[in-house]
Parts: structure tokens; C-alpha cells; sequence
């Protein structure tokens, strides 16, 4: 028998949780969970991208070294994720 998340959370009778590399977890009816990278440092993060507003771009720093980063979200007329940049913020 194999012990995977699904199985262990049958056993114990838990609510499933978002599993690294289940990507229909991670997504909700606000937004889409990304893993990006950081262009200052080049370390990768994690960041929910709210997709209930149209195409846009806002300002948010960095988990790992704090400096700011502009991510550019293009969204679809339905709602879904087409394309996602980040940039330096000098």
C-alpha cells in the first residue's frame, strides 16, 4: 500500500490540501497560485495571482532579498491567466 496524500488524508479522515506539483489545487475562484523568479536575485517564489480584474500590472517585493519587482499579468475576457512577466523596479 502506498501512502500518498490522497490516501493519508482518507485515513484520517482530513480536507485535502494544496500538494506541491497538484495544479488543480492550486488554483480558486480568486486566482491562480504561480511560482516566479525573482529578477534582482534569481531565487524562484511563490505568489497567488489575482485573476478578477483584466490585464495589469502592479508593484510586489521580493520573498527572498525585499527588492521590488513589477509583474505583468495578461488575463483572458474569461477570466484566465495567458501570460505573466516580471521586471526590475529601479
Amino acid at each position: 500500500m502506498t501512502l500518498d496524500a490522497a490516501t493519508i488524508d482518507e485515513l484520517y479522515g482530513l480536507e485535502p490540501v494544496f500538494e506541491p506539483g497538484d495544479h488543480a489545487a492550486a488554483t480558486s475562484e480568486l486566482g491562480v497560485f504561480v511560482e516566479l523568479q525573482c529578477p534582482w536575485c534569481g531565487e524562484p517564489y511563490g505568489s497567488m495571482l489575482d485573476l478578477t480584474e483584466s490585464s495589469r500590472s502592479y508593484i510586489e517585493d521580493c520573498q527572498v532579498c525585499c527588492r521590488p519587482i513589477e509583474v505583468r499579468l495578461e488575463v483572458s475576457e474569461r477570466g484566465e491567466l495567458e501570460q505573466v512577466s516580471t521586471s526590475r523596479v529601479d
